[in-house]
């Protein structure tokens, strides 16, 4: 579907969550931190992270491939091509045809599977570990994400994200049905699974035993960690304006007022979700293993009743 978003600003809007991706991982955890009656580090602490491991050397493993040299490259490019995908300031189709949010799970998908493909590719059992949890909990989270996607596109015809949360239009919050409100509540308990948080995973954890993710980017070091520690960040906030653009669309507006009333609204409802994110890993502890299917069982009841709802 082509529509009237230009671009140049799909390109700004991509660029936009790169740069404030480490921003948000910052933010939450100094919210951790003061809920938790720490001081903590500064918001802008990821941004220094990034600095030190893109100035730091590599080592590498002498049972690697040629291939895990690109991985690193390779994941960061799909997890910020799936955020061109994603209407941050201004709703509506773009003016050139990118692709909808099929292509987005399918390009958050890929990054995943090759962050798996690098960490069995060092061959160590650290790694390992980490890739076959990791691939345990995608089959439990992505088909739960494509049927809250589809609850939502039944009623405005389309799967594009922009032309989804034009059809919403700014009234959105006088027509949310039952379906609106269990397709929220599944991406409210996926949320935490897709960013690797608590209950899920613990993304301040370096113990072997208790990692999921995080085991498999210490397979990489340097600037290769450096890309792989930004396309989490990216991968949260894109995350996150899925949610923002599926259930609290800012509206087609137009012009430079509507623009800057978009990215303000943008802002606050990032926070807000960031906040729910903090309270989650302050209120709650790392589940086992084997209890992560049934948490998640919770999500797709509730996405597979909002489907249902919409269809019937």
């Amino acid at each position: 579907m082509i529509g009237d978003r230009p671009l140049a600003l799909v390109l700004v809007e991509m660029i936009l969550l790169v740069l404030v991706g480490p921003l948000v991982t910052g933010t939450i955890q100094k919210m951790k931190a003061r809920l938790q009656c720490r001081q903590g580090a500064g918001v802008f602490q990821p941004y220094r992270d990034l600095a030190k491991l893109f100035r730091k050397g590599t080592v590498q493993a002498d049972t690697t491939s040629g291939f895990f040299w690109s991985i690193p490259v390779l994941v960061l490019a799909a997890t910020v091509a799936a955020g061109a995908l994603v209407p941050v300031i201004r709703a509506g189709p773009p003016a050139f045809p990118l692709g909808d949010a099929v292509m987005l799970l399918g390009l958050l998908a890929l990054a995943r599977f090759l962050t798996a493909v690098g960490a069995l590719d060092a061959g160590g059992a650290f790694g390992g570990m980490g890739a076959s949890r990791e691939m345990t909990i995608a089959p439990l989270v992505e088909p739960v994400l494509m049927m809250v996607v589809f609850s939502t596109a039944v009623a405005a015809g389309t799967t594009e994200l922009g032309a989804l949360a034009a059809h919403r239009g700014t009234s959105w919050f006088l027509a949310w049905r039952a379906a609106d409100f269990l397709g929220f509540a599944a991406m409210l308990v996926l949320l935490p699974a897709e960013t690797g948080r608590i209950p899920v995973d613990n993304p301040d954890t370096h113990l072997e035993l208790t990692m999921l993710h995080e085991g498999m980017l210490l397979e990489h070091s340097g600037p290769g960690f450096g890309c792989m520690a930004l396309a989490s960040h990216t991968r949260q906030i894109v995350t996150l304006s899925l949610v923002s653009a599926l259930f609290f669309p800012i509206g087609p507006a137009g012009g430079a007022a509507g623009l800057l009333l978009g990215a303000g609204a943008f802002a606050v409802k990032i926070l807000v979700l960031a906040t729910f994110l903090a309270l989650v890993e302050s209120s709650y502890a790392k589940l086992r293993l084997f209890r992560v299917p049934q948490y998640l069982g919770v999500g797709f009841v509730c996405a597979l009743t909002a489907l249902a709802l919409r269809i019937l």
